[in-house]
């Protein structure tokens, strides 16, 4: 396969007229000096987009690849990866209008800047242009990820995995393998930056480089957010924190978050759906944390979601 110097990965399922709107700020963006790609997956949708060829999106450079049977958002990035030609990649969700500058300026960074493996834009609501995240943090004794703002002059805030647009050396992915497709989705991005902390990579998020996230944070304690979209999400949400804590935690981090707070975020997370009605996703929840619980005293991941 030849090598260009960026492909472009976009996964997508049912959000034909998103996938469509995010293709074209891409489009739109400035690339010049910069040998392209995009690669779209999709994973087995029914709304058209399985109908989409690669010349019904206006490029010609790229290939559009249509999942069937349905492989999930983890596993369809890394079938992206395998079919990229890129010695950078860059991930975006198809919810998402990326500034005119961002890819530039991402990929100007990547070339200068050997220690930064993982590499992503400031993120801002697509409907108020607020910006809602310069960095995240996820505390290890609790399982909770905090969302940040940074108010100080720096260009770069390192961070602990990076959500919705990213950018990933391909070196990264030759040192320390691709996603782990059994986490299926949910805490997938931290992981795979812990993971390549290991190996000498740093994660971080640049203020100049924007994109534009098409959701509200009216969604954050509401099912939307919660697993009421993607109900294996609800199930996610749960186990794979503690895998996180476990994968990447001391012995006091471990115990602390087994006695304390393996048990809270099911039921914290049980009380705000009784609000709306949704026992399916409480039943996940617990489906969760029940199989996180066995992940944390025998290593194995099981996924209780493979007869659903």
């Amino acid at each position: 396969m030849e090598q260009t110097e960026l492909s472009v990965i976009i996964n997508t399922r049912n959000r034909k007229k998103d996938l469509l709107r995010c293709i074209e700020s891409v489009k739109k963006s400035n690339l010049e000096n910069i040998e392209w790609e995009i690669i779209v997956v999709d994973d087995n949708s029914s709304d058209g987009t399985e109908k989409l060829g690669i010349g019904d999106l206006g490029i010609s450079n790229g290939k559009i690849i249509h999942n069937d049977p349905q492989k999930m958002i983890v596993a369809s990035r890394n079938v992206g990866v395998e079919n990229s030609s890129g010695r950078y990649i860059l991930f975006i969700d198809d919810d998402n209008i990326v500034d005119e500058e961002m890819i530039k300026i991402l990929v100007d960074f990547a070339r200068k800047n050997k220690d930064y493996g993982i590499i992503g834009p400031s993120m801002y609501y697509l409907e108020t242009k607020q910006k809602y995240l310069d960095f995240q943090e996820i505390d290890l004794f609790t399982g909770k990820t905090s969302g940040r703002i940074d108010e100080t002059e720096r260009g770069i805030c390192d961070s602990d995995g990076i959500p919705n647009a990213f950018l990933i050396k391909k070196e990264v992915f030759e040192a320390g393998g691709l996603f782990d497709n059994e986490l299926i989705q949910t805490f997938t991005e931290p992981d795979f930056a812990f993971n390549a902390r290991k190996y000498g990579y740093k994660c971080g998020m640049l203020k100049k480089a924007k994109i534009y996230h098409d959701v509200s944070p009216a969604d954050g304690l509401k099912s939307r957010a919660l697993g009421g979209q993607y109900t294996q999400k609800a199930y996610c949400l749960m186990r794979n924190r503690t895998v996180m804590v476990v994968r990447y935690g001391n012995f006091f981090q471990k115990m602390v978050y087994l006695l304390f707070f393996s048990w809270f975020w099911p039921l914290a997370y049980s009380i705000l759906m009784l609000r709306e009605k949704r026992f399916d996703l409480i039943k996940l929840y617990w489906k969760g944390f029940s199989d996180g619980v066995l992940y944390f005293f025998t290593g194995k991941l099981t996924n209780s979601l493979k007869n659903r």
